[in-house]
């Protein structure tokens, strides 16, 4: 009798690889008799079966064994789930299709990390990586050792130091860096930096002068330097200012709220003493830099 039977009715005899392939298989075998009605179909149909439930063991994850992720070197290797890269004298490049580009500077050192809630998710444990991204907003997430960076459609540089510092550069678009509850939005022509145990800083825009940045640093280390930060901000420094609501308690605050509604007078400022959460959302809107909705969206998934 043909061994193709043993495929449908289990008459015959089952060659080495059917055998295996039932042993390896049976663990998720249906409860109880089956019956069933002896084939009249194709030789070939039984064949195919075979090759299908072959097939299908290879995507079968297996402990300690690493799927493949959507993420290619720049020979086209599909780089595995765990995979570390990291990246030589001439640095290193990464892409994927429905994501975007990576490229990474000479010395860095980057692991590919499993998706997560429909989110890409890289991991850069030190050096530079310098992101181009088409996906759609919140779709991809670098994480550092201080924070992680999510992706708001834009191109941008992040650096890791060795001590797990960090600091993003954002050329286009928007990337928001959150660590513990805590959040700073960068936009085009800023930069945030993050410190370990602390998390994101205060973004700034590149054009801020000395004495700002300055004053933005001293905050960020010890806390001190808001009064400074206050009289030497711009209006474009807005921006900085608003961070700083969430950020300052008590007569700080006050002073912070009556500083920022100079620099944007359509702020509300007693909704904004308030605490109230819709004033802190039209002041952003204040801002001219985006409606608080595009990133209320992203941060429930939508």
């Amino acid at each position: 009798m043909h061994s193709d039977d043993y495929l449908w009715d289990r008459s015959g005899e089952a060659d080495a690889e059917l055998a295996g392939l039932e042993k390896t298989l049976m663990p998720y075998r249906a409860a109880g008799p089956r019956r069933v009605a002896r084939r009249r179909a194709l030789p070939w149909i039984g064949v195919g079966i075979a090759a299908s439930l072959a097939i299908g063991l290879m995507w079968v994850r297996k402990p300690g064994v690493e799927v493949a992720s959507e993420w290619t070197n720049k020979e086209g290797r599909v780089l595995a789930v765990g995979e570390t890269v990291q990246a030589g004298a001439t640095g290193a490049h990464l892409s994927a299709s429905l994501v975007g580009q990576v490229d990474l500077e000479p010395g860095a050192r980057l692991k590919v990390q499993a998706a997560e809630g429909g989110r890409r998710r890289l991991s850069l444990e030190h050096g530079t990586l310098h992101a181009l991204i088409w996906a759609p907003p919140a779709k991809l997430v670098v994480e550092t050792p201080s924070a992680s960076a999510v992706d708001l459609g834009c191109r941008y540089s992040l650096r890791v130091a060795p001590d797990g510092s960090g600091v993003a550069t954002v050329e286009l678009g928007w990337v928001a860096f959150e660590h513990g509850g805590q959040e700073s939005f960068i936009p085009a022509g800023a930069s945030c930096r993050t410190r370990r145990g602390a998390g994101p800083g205060l973004p700034v825009f590149s054009d801020a002068t000395p004495a700002f940045r300055k004053a933005v640093e001293e905050f960020e280390i010890s806390g001190n330097g808001v009064a400074t930060l206050l009289s030497t901000a711009r209006t474009r420094d807005a921006l900085t200012v608003w961070h700083l609501l969430s950020r300052t308690r008590g007569q700080e605050r006050e002073a912070v709220v009556r500083a920022f509604a100079k620099l944007v007078p359509a702020a509300d400022s007693e909704g904004l003493l308030r605490k109230d959460e819709g004033a802190s959302d039209a002041a952003w809107n204040a801002l001219g830099l985006g409606d608080t909705s595009w990133w209320r969206t992203w941060k429930t998934g939508g």
